[in-house]
């Protein structure tokens, strides 16, 4: 089976395809960084660096099957909530398009993928809008919710819209949260910020998120905990994540996007930025290259890109069956 993959970022719906046996013909992202990840872990032969408007139907190999991992800003408040009028997010709109005018060579089956947000911004009628583009060109549409917590210790639930021409297979059962934990993917060592840092990240807690990291520095346990910097009120605060897991991976382009890590226990607190080989478990892709870019670079890149196992979890579940 062969795939078309749009919005291709550094390259990670690829890698959870082909854990499943799908070969990439053709790959497209206007963003040069992600380009140069993905170029540098599959190489130049496929990857078209471009902006989809400027692309057509005749450019597009034969393939099976046509994914799109199209932009979110416009689906969340940091987009004004704009949906499918904000620049980046109504792109999806090309490549319907693009589908359009490949006519009967269109691929059999679709994968569009976003936030939680597609689903209800705007009242719901994008998502509508979309799922209408694809029925159009005779898609039978279904939608699923995976999060990544069934894989990584990642809280990143993502929609799915699942396309296909003719008979859609029953969609599968969506997997549980799996038993992994920050701990298991927290790299050994790392720079651990000095006591007046750590001390003013423990002062911004609310009181009770202070009173549980007071109460875990006494356990017998230790605990590594996820952490976001958000604002409040004009001030900027830290929140800790009580679940021992991650949440969603953000691209890194401001202070407030990043993720720290804190460890809590057997006396001992510490925090300290999580590093990108941290990043890269908690999206399954541990085992690519990230030395063409820089740290923060991949971190973006990573922030913004799906997580490999749910894709090779889809793949394996319908997908396949769909090709059967």
């Amino acid at each position: 089976m062969r795939a078309a993959e749009f919005f291709a970022g550094m390259g990670l719906m690829r890698a959870g395809l082909e854990r499943v046996g799908v070969t990439t013909v053709f790959a497209n992202d206007i963003d040069t960084t992600k380009a140069a990840l993905y170029r540098s872990n599959w190489g130049d032969d496929v990857l078209v660096v471009e902006d989809i408007r400027n692309l057509h139907g005749d450019d597009i190999p034969d393939a099976e099957i046509a994914t799109a991992s199209f932009p979110c800003v416009d689906m969340s408040l940091a987009g004004n909530l704009a949906g499918l009028d904000g620049e980046q997010s109504g792109l999806i709109t090309e490549f319907c398009r693009i589908l359009i005018e490949m006519g009967e060579r269109r691929p059999r089956a679709v994968i569009v993928e976003n936030v939680p947000g597609f689903a209800t911004v705007n009242g719901g009628r994008d998502f509508a809008q979309v799922v209408e583009m694809l029925e159009s060109l005779g898609y039978a549409v279904n939608s699923i919710v995976v999060n990544a917590s069934a894989f990584v210790p990642q809280s990143r639930a993502r929609v799915f819209l699942l396309g296909a021409l003719g008979e859609q297979p029953l969609l599968p059962e969506v997997p549980k949260a799996a038993s992994l934990r920050l701990v298991d993917v927290a790299s050994a060592g790392g720079d651990w910020w000095p006591p007046d840092r750590r001390d003013a990240f423990l002062e911004s807690l609310s009181p009770l998120q202070r009173e549980r990291i007071e109460s875990w520095h006494r356990d017998d346990r230790i605990r590594f905990l996820g952490a976001y910097r958000r604002t409040r009120n004009g001030r900027a605060v830290w929140e800790v994540r009580s679940d021992e897991i991650a949440g969603a991976l953000r691209t890194t382009r401001g202070g407030s996007s990043r993720q720290a890590l804190v460890r809590v226990g057997r006396d001992r607190f510490d925090v300290r930025w999580m590093d990108v080989d941290e990043y890269a478990r908690l999206q399954g892709a541990e085992t690519l290259n990230y030395d063409s870019v820089s740290e923060r670079q991949a971190m973006f890149a990573l922030g913004d890109a799906v997580c490999v196992p749910v894709i090779e979890w889809l793949g394996q579940n319908w997908l396949m069956r769909l090709a059967a």
